[in-house]
């Protein structure tokens, strides 16, 4: 009996779970076989007794702390390759060890942006450990914006910011990963932001309003005054320590503080100045509307003339196009 455990646990050993460790970060779109939306049904670490992940110039008695994961993810929508099973498994080669940073820590029940190549006959992340899966917070989608002949980054992106329901059951909880290909840039998540600001329902607005509270650099905080005392009361859900009345204030005075050339001396890139023109003092931003109208005559992507609303967007399946007025029911 002793010999056939031995023999089992070498066989285990010899084999391995058949995966290649890859931390790599870049083109991992390309590198991807299969891109889904799923939700995580179960999670776990599979059992191999004798898996030991040895990196170049680390001390080998952190191998052990080296695990093969495996989640259970329900496919909702395929993206890019073919898969007609509903359940599949997905596997990485996960750190267990204390660390800090931004790992692909998931939970049950959650939705996600899956990109897996397929190795070994399985399907293995395409970056392990570091952040390689991405929440889509925005609710279940059947279909991305656009079409084929838009990179495929910025029709995610746009997709995770598609609020299809115009109820007060709609909901966007997460930001952070709304843009995963880094293709949309400031301003134009900043438009689409405000246009997120008129949901009618307090899981979308509040939100997007907290993103545009925090970002205090630029003073696009006009979203404040639209808040309900209710709707304010939540900007701190999550454990978020932004977005208080004394926070705003300070916030405004240190636009106050600045004169328009020093702003704009500091903040050189076009897109910086956009938000400027955009910005909630209405002097400040009557001046910077005469200096980018001196410095890029004929682009009108702006939140220009200063005595209008600044401009917001909405996602529809042609993309980002400008919201006039209510979000549309």
């Amino acid at each position: 009996m002793r010999f056939i455990l031995v023999a089992a646990c070498l066989l285990l050993s010899s084999c391995g779970p058949g995966l290649t460790f890859n931390s790599s970060g870049d083109k991992m779109l390309d590198r991807a076989d299969l891109v889904f939306i799923g939700v995580i049904e179960s999670q776990h670490f599979d059992f191999w007794p004798f898996f030991r992940l040895n990196l170049a110039g680390e001390n080998p008695a952190t191998a052990k702390y080296w695990k093969v994961l495996r989640r259970r993810v329900r496919v909702e929508m395929v993206i890019r390759g073919m898969e007609s099973r509903k359940l599949i498994d997905v596997y990485e080669i996960f750190w267990t060890g204390g660390t800090t940073g931004d790992w692909n820590s998931t939970r049950d029940g959650e939705r996600d942006l899956f990109l897996v190549r397929v190795e070994n006959g399985v399907y293995h992340v395409v970056r392990d450990w570091s952040r390689s899966i991405f929440p889509v917070s925005s609710g279940p989608h059947s279909r991305l914006p656009l079409d084929e002949s838009r990179p495929l980054w910025e029709r995610i992106a746009l997709m995770n910011l598609w609020i299809e329901r115009s109820d007060d059951t709609a909901r966007i909880t997460n930001f952070r990963y709304s843009d995963p290909g880094q293709t949309l840039g400031l301003w134009r998540m900043v438009k689409l932001e405000r246009g997120l600001v008129r949901h009618p329902s307090a899981g979308v607005r509040v939100p997007a309003c907290r993103e545009l509270l925090m970002l205090e650099t630029w003073d696009q905080d006009e979203c404040w005054e639209t808040l309900s005392e209710s709707d304010r009361s939540r900007l701190r859900d999550g454990g978020y320590l932004c977005c208080t009345a004394e926070s705003v204030a300070a916030s405004r005075r240190h636009a106050e503080g600045w004169s328009v050339a020093r702003w704009w001396e500091t903040f050189a890139d076009r897109d910086s100045r956009r938000l400027l023109t955009a910005g909630n003092n209405r002097r400040l931003r009557t001046d910077f509307c005469l200096l980018y109208a001196k410095e890029y005559p004929g682009d009108h992507d702006n939140g220009c003339p200063a005595d209008k609303p600044p401009p917001a967007t909405i996602v529809t399946e042609q993309g980002d196009v400008p919201l006039l007025g209510s979000w549309p029911r």
